[in-house]
């Protein structure tokens, strides 16, 4: 099938590559744009998400598993040739890119957030046809991104104590510079643009302005949230039934919690450190926050 994407003389060919980061509203943004997936191919935007990159026609994590080189690569790039369809622009949005939540693999033994960011990252871009490549990545204040990557585990049925999944790693530690220095290291990448996760809902048209062809921005609808969390009422209703019934299925209380303890039920947010942390951490991403609107080549969207 052939691209009806138009050749407009004023856009160059690109590559984008929305990572994430995990729990920064990636899902609602992916969501929101698989709505106006169609208009984005007639403007000359192929757009390849989560749903296109976990199993059919592409399992993107398995082929960076593999590694460059691997069985699989040339199949991986002509899946990609064949989602793109000749449109001249790409939008990869998929934040396994970076890594996985699980506790061996969000974080190293020297503490580095999504320790092989750097090349997977590289392996996307050499599937993607080798282009210079604009990055785009959500900030998150560090002691609730660490919570909320727990909670996505216990969702999965992996975790249940925060302080295993911790593995006495301090949750308010600065983790995002040294993350978006390795990332601005790689050859290929020409931009980063950055938010604020807690800035998205008021700067969203904003991203939406630089992720898409011109007029585009405003069809985008906002639908409701698209992945509600564990809230604190609803994790502890699952440690009490979890100590009650050993054999139980972590993923199925969890589901359960969920449906049971909704923020629009009125429970609140899952906070499961002190104060002082939440305090500590606050500090640290603020510092974060201002040397990194300062480094060249990184674009820092606020509202």
């Amino acid at each position: 099938m052939s691209c009806a994407c138009p050749d407009p003389p004023l856009r160059s060919h690109a590559l984008s590559i929305h990572l994430g980061a995990h729990k920064t509203a990636s899902t609602h943004l992916q969501h929101s744009l698989r709505q106006v997936r169609d208009g984005l191919r007639e403007a000359g935007l192929a757009l390849v998400d989560p749903n296109l990159l976990r199993g059919e026609p592409l399992s993107l994590s398995l082929i960076l598993a593999q590694g460059m080189g691997g069985p699989d690569e040339a199949g991986a790039r002509q899946v990609l040739r064949d989602l793109r369809q000749g449109c001249p622009d790409l939008l990869i949005s998929e934040e396994n890119i970076l890594g996985l939540t699980h506790r061996s693999r969000l974080f190293s033994r020297k503490g580095e957030l999504y320790p092989r960011a750097a090349a997977r990252l590289r392996h996307v871009i050499a599937l993607a046809g080798d282009e210079p490549a604009v990055l785009y990545l959500s900030l998150r204040d560090p002691a609730s991104f660490i919570v909320s990557a727990f909670a996505l585990q216990v969702a999965g049925g992996k975790e249940i104590d925060l302080d295993s999944y911790l593995c006495g790693r301090d949750p308010a530690r600065s983790v995002w510079l040294d993350l978006v220095g390795r990332l601005a290291a790689v050859e290929e990448v020409s931009r980063i643009v950055l938010w604020r996760y807690e800035d998205y809902p008021a700067l969203r048209p904003q991203l939406l302005e630089r992720l898409l062809p011109p007029g585009l921005a405003a069809l985008v609808p906002d639908p409701p949230p698209a992945n509600v969390g564990l809230t604190q009422a609803g994790y502890e209703w699952l440690l009490r039934r979890a100590a009650a019934e050993p054999e139980a299925d972590i993923r199925l209380l969890a589901r359960r919690a969920r449906a049971r303890f909704q923020p629009a039920g009125g429970h609140a947010p899952l906070r499961l450190l002190d104060e002082a942390t939440h305090a500590r951490s606050a500090e640290n991403y603020a510092r974060d926050i201002e040397i990194l609107r300062a480094i060249p080549g990184v674009e820092l969207l606020e509202p």
